[in-house]
């Protein structure tokens, strides 16, 4: 064999190598597809007044995002809308793109096959058979409008039936009747009239406080994972309340580590480290699982 033929051999052994990495990694942590658990009701048990930081609530990052570019960049989540709810997530990280004067889901330059519409219609109807829970769902125009006539918010409000939101510019202290059955709206959007405003004061890559008082650890880019970790841990010792992103990917791999890679440390790790925590706030899990909700109610 000569060297050109050794050459290429040896390169499409290591492109070989890392493609059955990726797609034996992704079949490892994106492993749930359906759903059996049913933790639907789990705010029932929650005492009217309770405040809101005192309560731990699971949540997803970039919920909808369920497709990607061969199961590396762009999926963070196995399991479909329904089933988060219905084990129990209540914070929904939503991220649209205004196109056509339609809201499509996105993650990035992916489009997540879903509107809008479709998300608000499957919330509204989870909590109609679900009328004491309660749902905090983050809207974020993702990316610039294409060829659309409306605003963002102007399609927005066109799917929403305000019988199932609550769109006061601040969050409520405590659980109430104002709230039981409600999508509580947290705007990540320029220009908002409605909803608890985070565009402006939202920052990048990093932990703050946005205006309305809620702390956000939102670290993304990483050296490592155990950088993530002490940044988890530090959203935890903080007061009021809080919005705890497990998400992130490696910038110093080649290829790139993108959500997947983190994932797997992370929630295997977190599974315990919440047991020792008791006023975790909002966490935001990358590829939730029954197996990790049940250290929330168990």
């Amino acid at each position: 064999m000569n060297k050109i033929a050794r050459i290429v051999l040896g390169v499409s052994l290591t492109v070989l190598t890392i493609a059955s990495s990726i797609v034996g990694f992704s079949h490892t942590i994106i492993k749930q597809e359906t759903n059996n658990t049913d933790y639907k009701n789990w705010m029932s048990s929650v005492a009217d007044d309770t405040l809101i930081e005192d309560m731990n609530i699971p949540g997803t990052h970039d919920t909808m995002a369920l497709y990607s570019i061969g199961d590396l960049a762009g999926k963070c989540q196995s399991l479909s809308l329904k089933d988060q709810l219905n084990i129990g997530v209540r914070f929904l990280d939503i991220r649209l793109q205004l196109n056509n004067n339609e809201l499509r889901a996105v993650h990035g330059i992916v489009d997540q096959r879903s509107t809008f519409k479709e998300i608000a219609l499957t919330v509204e109807s989870f909590l109609e058979l679900n009328s004491r829970e309660f749902i905090i769902m983050s809207i974020k125009e993702e990316n610039g409008p294409k060829g659309s006539s409306k605003s963002f918010e102007e399609v927005l409000k066109e799917h929403i039936n305000e019988h199932y939101w609550y769109l006061g510019n601040t969050m409520p202290t405590k659980i109430d009747a104002s709230i039981r059955g409600k999508i509580i709206l947290l705007s990540r959007y320029s220009n908002s009239t409605i909803g608890i405003p985070a565009n402006n004061d939202w920052k990048d890559n990093c932990s703050f406080t946005l205006d309305s008082g809620i702390y956000v650890q939102d670290k993304y880019k990483l050296t490592s994972v155990n950088e993530k970790k002490e940044e988890i841990e530090a959203c935890f010792a903080h007061d009021g309340i809080k919005i705890n992103f497990l998400s992130g990917y490696l910038t110093n791999y080649i290829p790139p580590s993108y959500a997947p890679s983190v994932a797997l440390e992370i929630n295997s790790w977190i599974k315990n480290k919440i047991k020792t925590v008791a006023k975790r706030g909002i966490v935001l899990y990358d590829f939730v699982t029954t197996d990790l909700m049940k250290g929330w109610f168990e």
